[in-house]
């Protein structure tokens, strides 16, 4: 690797769950799994704010959580995006803390995701396709973000990069590059330069100034 490039990581959109309340959803009809809930009007809206200001971008790769609502916020991103645009990777290291799930957790299907976005690369092999145990903590996916997130850089050494994740697993994504935990808000933008395969630069974290409105995003759910 000589040249820099860019990744950009950012937390899927409001939940529904956010508006009408947890138990409200559960006890929903249309409630299918718990710790999967769709996107708001709100939460569709962000992520579309987000489409905008990435659209301008060169960006070759998109890897994306399994759960619905991320899956929905990088469908909202990549309709902004005009002329050819990056393939889906759905990649389960990516998926939320187990802490915050239900066992097994509660993702959508292949079949689910391609009816939300059919553009997936269904030829990506995923980091992880079973995760593996975590201690019942905010930072207990620690080790399986840091894993993810160097062996995706290790698999495709050039070509920027967008990531879409949850909270806990971006806060986590930073301490694996900078050594410290931080938390985001919902459809806030990070930017990374990668100048060597172990040389990371940040540009920003939590960015708002994107979003029309900034308030209520969650990012101190701790």
């Amino acid at each position: 690797m000589t040249n820099s490039r860019k990744l950009w990581i950012v937390r899927h959109g409001e939940r529904l769950d956010n508006v009408i309340g947890k138990r409200t959803f559960r006890e929903s009809p249309d409630c299918v799994r718990w710790d999967d809930p769709p996107l708001s009007i709100r939460g569709r809206s962000q992520a579309k704010e987000v489409g905008i200001r990435l659209s301008t971008e060169s960006i070759q790769y998109v890897f994306c959580s399994p759960f619905t609502r991320c899956v929905q916020t990088a469908a909202q991103i990549l309709s902004q995006f005009s002329g050819r645009k990056p393939l889906l990777c759905i990649e389960p290291g990516l998926g939320e803390n187990l802490s915050s799930c239900n066992d097994p957790p509660g993702r959508a299907s292949m079949k689910e995701i391609c009816q939300i976005y059919p553009e997936v690369n269904e030829t990506y092999k995923p980091v992880f396709q079973t995760l593996p145990p975590e201690p019942p903590m905010e930072s207990g996916c620690a080790d399986r973000m840091a894993i993810t997130i160097r062996t995706l850089l290790s698999r495709y050494p050039t070509g920027n990069i967008l990531l879409i994740s949850h909270g806990s697993p971006i806060a986590c994504i930073h301490l694996s590059l900078f050594g410290k935990w931080n938390y985001v808000g919902q459809c806030t933008i990070g930017e990374v330069a990668q100048e060597s395969p172990t040389s990371f630069r940040l540009f920003a974290w939590n960015s708002k100034d994107h979003l029309s409105d900034k308030e209520n995003l969650h990012d101190h759910e701790l």
